[in-house]
């Protein structure tokens, strides 16, 4: 006969030690818990060793079947590797290199396993910390040329986003349409096309008001050889932003090499005769003209934007680009000739080209917008005209003395 009573009691005893297992389990979660508020300084080797601890602690709990899944294991399991990869010592975070990806999910596991939603409100507020260390690294995986990781990052950051309840992501810049341009930089960067679009695309159904996209998109297009669908996007990008030079310049590239150079002329004059104070129409004609090297024809069409819109900074600059090309066949002929009063006669030629190349870059720095090295660039130019200008006329020497000074030689 079985000793029933006996049987009762290794079956306690079983339970009893289950229960104990448990409560260890949980006592180590506590335990870090704790840790990870002392009061001590977060760059010292004492920080470092209790980091050390509740990794080994935390890790414990989180094979034990038991407390696996317990919400607040994984909710500490995130402090723990958030702050090794915020606060712990090289050594740390080149061991726990995927610390912030251990901490990200562990967050997205406490919001799973948290029925009472007791953490909820801290894990959330610790899962848009880690969107804002995502985003980081993203940009330095960028910067390090890793780019599956950089898109990577990115991608985690984007899933937290719905999480941004008050914005605080919003105000450090760190957006939807952000991360998805960042992404498409990180595929176009590895030559990803297919990712590329899908990124670009994306930001188009977003309303990105950026006409820098539609121009990376058309180059995706035409390195695959694909001129229909880069002439698309070239007009949808030029809907946004109708006088962008690339995209202009781009367009009629794509007509020259397919021998449409004068359909493309005929086009900007039927829409010049529909609509003749648009400023856009005699700009891109202007540059049509200059393609085909008629620079006369150019030279009016800049001349006859400027009338539309006196502040056109890029029909400004590009008339007197114009003046400046004109000089070199007459610098051709002052090279061949032997005659003094030919070469004095062509030289004075040049001056007055000078001249009205220097009175529209004066304009174009007036009424432009450049980044600094272009504006420094275009500057040098000026310089450089100016010196030789205040070698037959004095009236230019204070010219070239103050544009010597900003330049800040």
């Amino acid at each position: 006969m079985k000793n029933t009573k006996f049987t009762r009691s290794i079956l306690l005893g079983m339970v009893m030690l289950a229960a104990s297992a448990v409560s260890a389990q949980k006592f180590k979660v506590e335990t870090v818990a704790g840790k990870l508020i002392s009061p001590v300084d977060r760059t010292s080797q004492e920080w470092f060793t209790i980091l050390d601890e509740c990794v080994a602690d935390i890790e414990m709990a989180a094979e034990h079947p038991k407390t696996q899944g317990f919400y607040k294991m994984h909710y500490y399991r995130g402090v723990t590797y958030l702050s090794i990869y915020r606060e712990g010592s090289p050594e740390q975070k080149a061991k726990y290199s995927n610390a912030l990806e251990i901490a990200t999910k562990s967050f997205f596991a406490t919001l799973e396993t948290d029925e009472k939603e007791r953490f909820r409100s801290f894990a959330e507020q610790k899962l848009l910390d880690c969107a804002i260390g995502n985003f980081n690294q993203g940009v330095v995986h960028y910067n390090e040329q890793d780019y599956d990781a950089a898109i990577a990052s990115y991608a985690e950051a984007l899933k937290i986003l719905p999480l941004d309840k008050e914005g605080e992501l919003k105000r450090r810049n760190i957006t939807e349409e952000t991360l998805i341009q960042y992404s498409y930089y990180s595929a176009m960067a590895k030559g990803d096309n297919a990712a590329t679009k899908e990124y670009i695309n994306k930001l188009i159904e977003l309303g990105f008001q950026d006409p820098k996209i539609y121009m990376d998109l058309v180059r995706v297009y035409l390195a695959e050889k694909d001129t229909s669908n880069a002439l698309k996007y070239i007009e949808l990008g030029k809907d946004l932003a109708p006088d962008d030079v690339n995209l202009i310049n781009t367009e009629l590239d794509i007509y020259l090499k397919q021998g449409r150079s004068q359909e493309l002329i005929d086009k900007l004059t039927k829409a010049i005769e529909t609509d003749p104070s648009n400023r856009i129409y005699y700009f891109a004609r202007a540059i049509s003209y200059e393609k085909l090297e008629m620079p006369d024809k150019a030279e009016s069409d800049y001349i006859k934007a400027l009338e539309v819109d006196p502040a056109y900074g890029d029909a400004y600059y590009n008339l007197g680009v114009i003046y400046i090309n004109k000089c070199r066949p007459i610098a051709d002929k002052i090279d061949n000739s032997q005659k003094m009063s030919e070469i004095e006669a062509l030289e004075k030629e040049i001056d007055v080209l000078y001249i009205k190349a220097a009175e529209q870059f004066q304009n174009a720095l007036e009424y432009g917008e450049y980044e600094e090295a272009a504006r420094t660039e275009l500057m040098g130019t000026l310089k450089r005209i100016y010196a030789r200008l205040i070698q037959t006329n004095s009236e230019y020497e204070q010219k070239y003395k103050d544009i010597k000074a900003e330049l800040g030689e």
